[in-house]
């Protein structure tokens, strides 16, 4: 990734976190080289297909609420990693799920393609069709989600390698990572008070 790639902006919130430097951080700490060159590369497919099953899982069992939405993305770029096409993502976009081509009469298709933080990348310039996560609130994303993230695909490195057991280490770490962040979203929401109370009321309850 060159420096004039954005970073994946989670739902356009306030605070991004790089869906690359993520899984650099993971590649690095399994011994792999980091995603630094543009030729999708056996390690880049892996983690870019296990990517989205990761974040929903997570998100489906912390009962945070999500839509899957789709788009038909016909403003094409100059593609890479091999794959001489591109389509812009759009910002709200956690991650893309899936990807298609459709024919006049309305029959998909399914063709290879890789994702990055900004954009979508295959062999066809007619327009393509992808459904994609939006979170309705993007607060989740912290700092210790981020590290249930990489360690989940640290395991599924590991996995890869045919090291089952470091594997499965990875996804205990991950878990304790996953349910720190929920303790502490948990802790955030129940500080805030979900309602503001009526005149009526402070009147009625307030006296004495």
């Amino acid at each position: 990734m060159d420096a004039s790639d954005r970073p994946l902006h989670l739902a356009c919130m306030a605070t991004t976190f790089n869906m690359i430097d993520i899984m650099n951080a993971a590649l690095v700490s399994e011994g792999f080289y980091d995603i630094a060159s543009e030729d999708g590369t056996d390690e880049w497919r892996v983690l870019s297909r296990n990517w989205p099953s990761i974040v929903e899982a997570e998100m489906e069992d912390s009962l945070l609420s999500f839509t899957k939405k789709q788009e038909t993305l016909y403003a094409r770029h100059n593609g890479k990693f091999g794959f001489p096409d591109a389509y812009e993502v759009p910002c709200c976009a956690l991650h893309v799920r899936r990807l298609w081509i459709e024919d006049e009469e309305g029959n998909r298709t399914g063709i290879d393609w890789v994702q990055d933080s900004e954009r979508v990348y295959c062999d066809y310039e007619d327009g393509v069709v992808i459904e994609y996560i939006e979170a309705a609130d993007p607060s989740f994303w912290t700092a210790l989600f981020s590290r249930g993230v990489q360690f989940k695909l640290q395991a599924v490195l590991c996995a890869f390698k045919e090291e089952h057991a470091t594997a499965e280490r990875r996804n205990v770490e991950a878990d304790s990572y996953f349910q720190r962040a929920r303790a502490a979203s948990s802790k955030s929401r129940s500080a805030t008070e979900p309602f503001v109370r009526s005149r009526y009321w402070r009147a009625r309850y307030n006296r004495g």
